[in-house]
């Protein structure tokens, strides 16, 4: 659950980022004026500590050899499995 919600956190913050670049807007401050500066701040420290959780999430399930989540394992388990039933019941 964590993982999405700093997922949708990025995107936001992509969303914020695109239009600074394309139409020299930044809705952040847009949504926070001057003088909620403090406002701005945190929400740019959550969408960074956003970003931190998924580099490492990221990181641990291509580098790691336990996986969250890896259909690839689940399959492979069960294909394990199934080849040790029918090796068991051969005659």
């Amino acid at each position: 659950m964590i993982t999405v919600i700093a997922m949708i956190l990025m995107i936001i913050g992509a969303f914020n980022w695109f239009s600074v670049g394309v139409f020299d807007f930044n809705f952040v401050d847009w949504i926070f004026t001057s003088n909620a500066y403090i406002g701005a701040r945190i929400l740019y420290g959550i969408i960074g500590v956003a970003a931190l959780w998924l580099v490492f999430y990221l990181a641990y399930n291509k580098f790691s050899g336990r996986r969250i989540n890896a259909p690839e394992s689940v399959a492979g388990r069960n294909r394990h499995m199934s080849n040790n039933v029918s090796s068991s019941e051969e005659y």
